[in-house]
């Protein structure tokens, strides 16, 4: 199924945010950043929080990957409102933060991903 087919499917059939985000990472991983802001934007507009987090998180990844590191950081701290024990998402942000210079916060960051991801 073609891009095209797909994003007919996913608005016909539901507003299925994970179908959303899936599109999205696959239009990152062939490097076509626009198409999977695209993608995450539909994501956003889900009402689950579930989802959302996930959106953000994946939104937050792909500007990350691309250099925009502060509005990584943003749709990261969006994804922690909506999921503040995503363990992977506290990791990636502490990443991010030290990618900018801020290395307490981003040590911090990390290590509350790492107190999560151990239970704690």
């Amino acid at each position: 199924m073609n891009t095209a087919d797909r994003t007919k499917h996913a608005t016909e059939s539901t507003n299925d945010a994970e179908i959303w985000i899936r599109y999205g990472d696959e239009m990152m991983h062939k490097g076509e950043l626009p198409k999977a802001m695209e993608y995450y934007d539909q994501a956003l507009a889900s009402s689950s929080v579930h989802t959302l987090a996930s959106a953000w998180h994946s939104k937050a990844n792909a500007l990350d990957s691309v250099g925009r590191h502060d509005e990584a950081i943003a749709c990261y701290d969006n994804a922690l409102k909506c999921d503040p024990q995503n363990a992977e998402c506290w990791f990636n942000k502490g990443l991010t933060l030290k990618k900018v210079g801020k290395e307490d916060e981003g040590l911090a960051c990390i290590n509350q991903g790492v107190l999560i991801a151990m239970g704690r």
